[in-house]
């Protein structure tokens, strides 16, 4: 699915839009050069399940969130240093079923580190002029 938003309103309206998408256990890859967006996006699909406040992850790389039987992990993996093994931020042994994980930058993740999410879906942000976002929503991933 692609859609396009020439401000700001509609790429936020296209989130919400999107939210409907998303259902447990699923990893949503999130992609798009800095700035694009991305942490704008989940914000806004975390305040139409209800859950208000949501912050960029990148410092601390994980915020967890919970509402009416679903948590929502966030990661930013911008800043995670090479050689960083990374599994403390999805422990294998961490029960996902209720969860809806959403990865930025997720080419930065370790190895393997995805490996407990069967459902998978991609959402990638370009960038164009003015406030111009393309979406790019792949749910191919998703059983």
């Amino acid at each position: 699915m692609e859609l396009t938003a020439d401000d700001l309103e509609t790429f936020k309206a296209q989130a919400r839009q999107l939210a409907g998408h998303f259902k447990p256990p699923l990893l949503v890859l999130v992609s798009g050069d800095l700035g694009a967006g991305k942490t704008t996006f989940i914000g806004e699909v975390l305040r139409t399940w209800g859950i208000s406040g949501a912050a960029s992850p990148t410092f601390n790389l994980r915020n967890d969130y919970e509402t009416e039987g679903l948590h929502v992990i966030h990661l930013d993996f911008y800043r995670l240093k090479p050689g960083d093994a990374g599994l403390d931020l999805l422990p294998p042994d961490e029960d996902y079923d209720s969860s809806i994980v959403f990865a930025e930058w997720p080419e930065k993740a370790p190895p393997g580190l995805f490996q407990p999410f069967v459902n998978r879906a991609h959402l990638a942000i370009e960038t164009g002029p003015g406030n111009r976002r393309k979406l790019t929503f792949d749910a191919g991933g998703v059983n």
